[in-house]
């Protein structure tokens, strides 16, 4: 396919199929991902970035004093320069949720509130933003860049295998990875894997500046996107000026973080992580984040085992390609390998491995492809298939927070036996937890008020 096919996927007025799939995909991973959106806040980091965000609207700043309460408990930022309480979050996620809070947001509404009594049980709910409309709706920021991730996986993968197989890689990647779980939330790793995708993207169409301009997004809302700017500047070289061009969006974003961490702290260079910092083993952090039962990405996403079949089919295929998904895959996992917190906390899943999920997708396509014309690999793909839907299922059926909370903090299970055994592992804990299930436990917003649950 040459590097111009891309064009008449978005630009032809006849539609092909290939086009039609792709605007089917989006629109049912759009229906999928908004239904089952949380729309709730269950962690810390969460309430943080949405409490910033409705700051940011109502009041025309970033401080969020009225949360020190939980800063006390949990470290979540600092006192900037004005003496004022400020998140250590990136922009992405913050921004993106003003701009949704400020389309949604009714007068009159009434306000969102969030507590977190086993932090504090002194502490009345505190008064997120005034508009409980605006917050659902701008809490399903994920669900809506988790879509077009996959559209993009589909088109990516189109450009080198036919629609069949694009459209089978993007529904085993969307609904039977934790990209599906992370989509639903509000965490900051599905906008970096969703812009650096479309980074890479428009890299194999040999468009420079759109390219340029997602990565420099994708920085904002993780900066671990520069570390694949040399394989990226290399790559896009070939275009010269338009190159040089291009990476001056790379800097734009660079400036604006600088800002963002100078506004606040009164330097470029603090997020306000203050003492966390890459202190852990790597050799931990990398068993950890692929082998170990509580956090290992393919526990959580079973497919992606196959990727691994895939590098060598994708060295023939496009060898830029290849050079820039590996790149990002290895410097991303060694980064989060040695981050002193790999396992990513109180949160489910492999969440901080979520921006490489798509990446890995890349590499399984050509093993879907092979696997068409073979019925029985073809089956056993399906099958670690089904395994990771019904991880996303279980995780679907009930709350994970509550599963952990009642194990950990009322049960006699540590943290590290979620992380490191096999028969307390939070995945074990989440599949036991079923067994009391209830309609009304699911862990979705939308779903629940279509069944008359209520909040």
């Amino acid at each position: 396919m040459d590097n111009h096919r891309w064009g008449s996927l978005f630009l032809k007025s006849n539609l092909t199929s290939e086009t039609i799939a792709g605007i089917a995909c989006f629109f049912f991973f759009l229906v999928i991902y908004g239904v089952t959106a949380r729309s709730d806040i269950q962690v810390s980091d969460e309430v943080v970035m949405a409490a910033t965000g409705a700051s940011l609207v109502t009041d025309g700043d970033l401080a969020i004093d009225e949360w020190q309460w939980l800063q006390d408990s949990i470290s979540f930022g600092q006192i900037g320069i004005d003496g004022r309480l400020y998140a250590k979050y990136f922009p992405g996620n913050i921004y993106g949720f003003a701009l949704l809070y400020r389309f949604a947001e009714k007068q009159g509404d009434e306000p969102f509130f969030w507590s977190a009594p086993d932090l504090n049980p002194d502490v009345q709910p505190t008064l997120v933003a005034s508009s409980n409309t605006g917050v659902r709706f701008a809490l399903k920021l994920n669900s809506l860049l988790g879509a077009i991730a996959i559209t993009i996986l589909f088109f990516l993968v189109n450009r080198y295998f036919d629609w069949r197989t694009a459209l089978i890689t993007a529904l085993l990647i969307g609904l039977t990875t934790d990209w599906w779980y992370q989509s639903r939330g509000f965490m900051s790793e599905i906008g970096s894997g969703a812009f650096i995708l479309l980074a890479i993207f428009f890299t194999t169409v040999k468009n420079p500046y759109a390219s340029g301009l997602f990565l420099a997004i994708s920085i904002l809302f993780r900066p671990t996107s520069l570390l694949v700017t040399p394989v990226w500047a290399r790559i896009t070289w070939e275009k010269r000026w338009k190159s040089v061009l291009s990476g001056l969006f790379v800097l734009f974003a660079l400036f604006l973080l600088a800002y963002y961490n100078w506004s606040r702290f009164g330097s470029f260079f603090s997020f306000g992580y203050g003492e966390e910092s890459f202190t852990g083993k790597l050799h931990d952090g990398l068993y950890g984040l692929l082998l170990s039962p509580g956090r290992s990405v393919f526990v959580y996403s079973p497919i992606l085992a196959f990727a691994l079949l895939g590098i060598k089919p994708m060295i023939k295929k496009d060898f830029a390609l290849f050079s820039l998904t590996l790149a990002l895959i290895l410097t991303h996992t060694i980064v989060i390998a040695l981050w002193h917190s790999w396992d990513g906390g109180w949160s489910w899943g492999s969440r901080l491995l979520t921006p490489i999920v798509l990446i890995l997708g890349i590499f399984l396509a050509p093993i879907i492809d092979q696997a068409r014309t073979r019925p029985m690999d073809m089956a056993i793909l399906l099958i670690f298939g089904l395994l990771g839907l019904f991880v996303q299922i279980a995780v679907l059926l009930h709350n994970p927070m509550e599963t952990i909370v009642q194990a950990v903090s009322y049960g006699n299970i540590s943290y590290e036996e979620t992380v490191l055994s096999v028969n307390n592992s939070w995945l074990a804990l989440q599949f036991r937890s079923l067994d009391s299930w209830q309609v009304c436990n699911i862990d979705a917003y939308t779903l629940r008020q279509w069944l008359g649950c209520g909040q």
